[in-house]
């Protein structure tokens, strides 16, 4: 798990950077990459060491990748918290399991969505806004990092995370 993690995670993202980076230097246009971290990048949980190790080595290679295919490559990345609306990582037998963990009451005739939307529930109100983090809300905030209204923004993880005090910076 750990090295299928780092694998993915990181190496992965390192060479499709390279990669990209190899072709917007030979255009010599201005271009934006934006990887997708996570809020488990800052808050440490028992159990899920593989993944959040390989998230927070994302929030550096994010900075060296900024310095590195700087000044017209800008790369930037999202760090959201659990999305779990239409989440593939989120079938019917994980959301149940997590529902019993916390013991969440939930009825086994309910749809998969509703079970979803009472986990995702849950999860939100462990955050400021009490909202839950919806694929939409990563998306926006992917077209902004990559669009010119954030031209002047390179080297930075935005969270997208309702404003989850554990995962504030310190």
């Amino acid at each position: 798990m750990w090295a299928t993690a780092l694998q993915v995670n990181v190496t992965g993202n390192h060479v499709l950077a390279e990669e990209a980076g190899a072709i917007f230097a030979a255009q010599r246009l201005p271009a934006s990459i934006v990887l997708t971290s996570s809020a488990n990048a800052i808050v440490p949980k028992s159990g899920s060491e593989p993944y959040d190790v390989s998230k927070a080595a994302i929030n550096h290679l994010i900075r060296e990748l900024a310095i590195g295919l700087g000044p017209n490559v800008r790369v930037n990345g999202i760090a959201p918290a659990t999305v779990v609306a239409g989440s593939a990582m989120f079938p019917r037998d994980r959301v149940i399991v997590s529902l019993k963990k916390y013991s969440l009451p939930f009825d086994e005739a309910q749809s998969t969505e509703e079970l979803r939307a009472i986990l995702a529930e849950f999860y939100a109100r462990r955050t400021i806004t009490r909202r839950p983090i919806l694929p939409i809300d990563n998306a926006n905030a992917i077209c902004w990092l990559a669009g010119d209204q954030s031209a002047k923004t390179t080297g930075h993880v935005i969270p997208v995370d309702g404003g989850l005090p554990e995962a504030f910076l310190r």
